[in-house]
């Protein structure tokens, strides 16, 4: 109750937005006794608004089944009354029982697709569809796919913020149709060659949250089926893989040591069934836009709204459920949720921070170089993280190059581990990524 009720807000938020089941269940005084004054009350009947599906303010039973049908976050507010305790009645789990609930398939729609230039872009959410579904889609189709979520999809087209970062490229690469799978939250590059489509169909069952750029032609809420698969335009497919060679070439202008070498490590070395969880920001770009694609991950973000709340809380969430999880977090992200260590665990996770002692994002973007830039943007923290990981009891480790990092990921850790990878400079890195792009584009026009 009280403020406590408040701190689910950033949890509720990212539900609300990702069109994630989330029950909340917060306790409250009788309505009778509500605006009286008293310590730690407050009017909780109503405080999340818009952003719950229902809501609920009872000191009754609920038909839950009811309240919690279709998707999102849901909030029931419980009014309790002295006694709190019913000595007579602590058996309150028996008789519960638990009843599946059915749901309705929706139609699915047929369309046909006359030309072989199309091409799927798949969003890191993927609209809840499962990697198989849009898999085949794409191949009905005989299109290439672009997905933010490079480590689940194998064949997708490799570094693709890169490949379309110049109009030229976007240009040679127009599709007569595109199709765009879930939000695409990631690339300013990929969202201006949606935006300069010919034909844009969006795919998603959330009717709030889609087609973030509202110029789509047309929408639906299920994958269609195609009426005839086509066969493969070769030449189509080997146009997109003579540009995304070039982008392979343009990011041997990187350093030995530079976060996108951190991403592609990373992604390159994790096992098949290994869990991974990658914070906002620079992070989940740097494996968008780095990484080689792959299979066999098992990846998480939280890309509703995308927050810096609750990452590390996350990520321990996330290890309940797997035998073998990693996570890579932003250095302020990390700390900004850093009490979250205090929750003993004995899930095996191994947390990497990418420590550039501050926001590293902004420096790649146009307020780099304004006045009180580090102040407002940069935010430098100066904070020795191992150090601080270590007064939570928990094992901990530095590095700073490449090897180090090969070397930390092949050991084997019980429990939580944290590897505090000590990063370039901000603006060095910011300087690696002009000079991967700059060198694409000269590349381009050869």
């Amino acid at each position: 109750s009280g403020t406590a009720v408040a701190n689910y807000y950033p949890a509720l938020l990212e539900a609300h937005h990702s069109d994630i089941n989330l029950l909340i269940l917060t306790a409250d005084r009788p309505a009778r006794l509500r605006r009286t004054g008293s310590n730690q009350t407050t009017d909780q009947s109503n405080i999340f608004g818009a952003f719950v599906r229902t809501s609920f303010d009872t000191d009754k039973d609920l038909d839950l089944s009811t309240a919690l049908s279709g998707s999102g976050p849901v909030h029931i507010n419980l009014q309790f009354d002295e006694p709190l305790l019913n000595e007579d009645n602590l058996d309150w789990l028996s008789g519960i029982e638990v009843k599946t609930q059915e749901t309705g398939k929706a139609e699915v729609i047929e369309i046909n697709i006359e030309s072989k230039k199309s091409l799927v872009i798949v969003g890191h959410d993927r609209a809840g569809f499962s990697v198989d579904e849009i898999e085949k889609f794409a191949s009905d189709l005989a299109a290439p796919l672009i997905a933010e979520d490079t480590l689940v999809f194998e064949d997708a087209i490799a570094h693709a913020p890169i490949v379309l970062s110049d109009e030229e490229a976007r240009i040679a690469l127009a599709a007569e149709n595109v199709f765009v799978i879930g939000r695409t939250t990631l690339s300013r590059s990929i969202n201006a060659y949606i935006q300069g489509a010919k034909k844009v169909m969006v795919i998603d069952p959330r009717t709030e949250n889609i087609d973030t750029s509202r110029t789509s032609d047309e929408i639906y809420t299920q994958i269609p089926r195609v009426k005839m698969t086509l066969d493969i335009d070769q030449s189509w497919h080997d146009l997109w893989k003579k540009y995304e060679a070039l982008a392979a070439i343009a990011l041997s202008v990187l350093p030995e040591w530079s976060e996108a070498e951190l991403a592609t490590v990373i992604a390159e070395e994790l096992e098949d069934d290994t869990a991974l969880f990658i914070s906002s920001s620079r992070p989940v770009r740097d494996f968008e836009s780095f990484a080689v694609p792959r299979s066999g991950l098992n990846t998480y973000a939280n890309r509703g709204l995308a927050g810096i709340d609750g990452n590390i809380s996350t990520a321990l969430g996330i290890a309940t459920q797997h035998s073998e999880s990693y996570a890579v977090i932003g250095d302020l992200a990390f700390l900004h949720d850093i009490s979250a260590l205090a929750n003993p665990t004995q899930d095996n996770l191994t947390i990497i921070v990418v420590d550039n002692d501050g926001g590293g994002i902004f420096s790649t973007l146009g307020q780099r170089g304004s006045k009180g830039f580090e102040t407002i943007f940069g935010t430098p923290h100066g904070i020795d993280i191992a150090s601080v990981v270590k007064s939570f009891g928990i094992s901990s480790q530095q590095i700073s190059s490449a090897k180090e990092l090969h070397i930390a990921l092949q050991q084997i850790h019980s429990g939580l581990h944290v590897i505090v990878a000590k990063m370039p400079d901000r603006e060095q890195n910011a300087d690696f990524i002009a000079a991967v792009l700059n060198k694409y584009s000269q590349l381009v026009l050869l």
